[in-house]
């Protein structure tokens, strides 16, 4: 039976031409998820309309179909679109890439698509710090595709996390194993490491994440937004994502490299290296 949808609050997160009039577009909506839609002649249509074929952009999306691409029967904006400058940019995109790479078609999301129209608001008033927005993110992503580490039993020796102890977090097997305190900065001896430490490869090591008992208890109560926290779980959650998102690059990562600076050259005599 096909299926009719009328007026559906949404974003785009991606779309490509199809033919010499069409693009085939990836929507981001509220009680559908991630939906993929034929827009016939967007590409020709009027200037108001072919505009609004852009990301960050709040919409009301119609469609009608029954098969995987449905198509597009109406498109009008629901409130003005949100400008990303600056770091914000790229860091939008990468929130659009990791939802496309990460999120099955046709599964509603409220509460995920409620994070993200929070998150893209927040970028845009926060251009120049956009860290914690992203963090969150991903964390609430995960947490939504259940794919979140329980943070709060993740001791694998059955003892509760201590929020002064420093712990190595191996995100293959979900499990924190206390460091000895006279090795805070070096890999745990493997004898001492907890079971499915190895990468997929059977070869390779996962010398784990170090992370602070006090930033383990933080995540448990998802509780990131202490500078301290959201600088030690940034290898982790890149760690968590890679292993959903495979070893295919983001373009979103690179966009970022080419809008950052490189480093100012030193001068000769100057001891300052690179950042």
């Amino acid at each position: 039976m096909s299926e009719a949808v009328s007026l559906e609050a949404g974003y785009l997160l991606h779309y490509t031409q199809y033919g010499d009039a069409n693009f085939i577009v990836d929507f981001f909506s509220l009680n559908h998820g991630r939906v993929s839609l034929l827009a016939k002649g967007a590409r020709s249509s009027k200037p108001r309309t072919r505009a609004l074929y852009q990301p960050f952009q709040p919409l009301l999306v119609s469609w009608w179909g029954e098969h995987e691409l449905r198509t597009l029967t109406g498109i009008e904006e629901s409130g003005k679109a949100l400008v990303l400058q600056g770091k914000a940019l790229p860091c939008g995109y990468y929130l659009n890439e990791i939802m496309i790479r990460l999120l099955a078609k046709d599964q509603p999301y409220q509460n995920l698509f409620a994070h993200y129209a929070l998150s893209l608001s927040e970028l845009a008033a926060n251009e120049d710090t956009p860290e914690p927005v992203l963090r969150r993110f991903e964390v609430q992503l995960l947490d939504t595709l259940g794919l979140l580490p329980d943070f709060a039993h993740c001791r694998n020796d059955g003892e509760s996390l201590q929020a002064d102890e420093h712990y190595l977090f191996y995100p293959g097997s979900s499990q924190a194993v206390l460091v000895p305190q006279e090795d805070k900065h070096i890999a745990i001896p493997k004898k001492q490491q907890p079971e499915a430490v190895f990468h997929p490869d059977g070869e390779t090591l996962d010398v784990g994440v170090p992370l602070s008992g006090r930033t383990l208890l933080a995540l448990a109560e998802f509780d990131i937004d202490d500078a301290s926290v959201l600088k030690e779980i940034k290898p982790l959650m890149r760690r968590l994502l890679q292993a959903h998102l495979g070893d295919k690059p983001l373009n979103s990562r690179e966009l970022f490299s080419s809008l950052t600076p490189p480093p100012p050259p030193t001068t000769a005599g100057s001891t300052e290296g690179d950042t």
